[in-house]
């Protein structure tokens, strides 16, 4: 082998071994990591009953649009007496803290309080106040 043609070869293994060092760099720091949302799916859906309370129309049906690629399954959609509320809350109905914190990291929403209802058609009613779009444009 010439000398010209180690040279080459060197070349070549050079930018071989940086092109692959650079392309697993790009994909450890830039590709979302979706084991946790791998394992979300794999738990059962959290069950919420989500509720208008601000009185925009159609929000409740914009808003279950965000939560469609969540695992959360909405068993009832409505609007609240009165419009009044500003801020975006959970209700605890009857769920579990496990099952409060998933809620909470898939929406965003850490306001809460709790109005235990054991008769209550979900674990958990999400009532969406005027401050929704800070929760929809993530």
């Amino acid at each position: 082998m010439t000398r010209s043609n180690k040279l080459m070869l060197g070349i070549i293994v050079t930018i071989l071994l940086v092109s692959i060092g650079g392309a697993l760099w790009y994909w450890y720091k830039y590709m979302p990591d979706k084991t946790e949302n791998d394992l979300e799916h794999k738990l059962p859906a959290v069950k919420i009953i989500l509720t208008n309370g601000c009185g925009f129309e159609g929000l409740a049906k914009e808003f279950s649009d965000f939560l469609t690629d969540k695992n959360i399954d909405i068993v009832a959609m409505g609007n609240t007496m009165r419009p009044i509320y500003d801020k975006t809350i959970i209700v605890i109905r009857k769920g579990d803290d496990e099952d409060f914190q998933r809620l909470k990291r898939m929406t965003g929403i850490s306001r809460f309080t709790m109005a235990k209802n054991e008769t209550a058609l979900a674990d958990f009613e999400i009532i969406i106040g005027k401050d929704y779009e800070q929760f929809t444009k993530k």
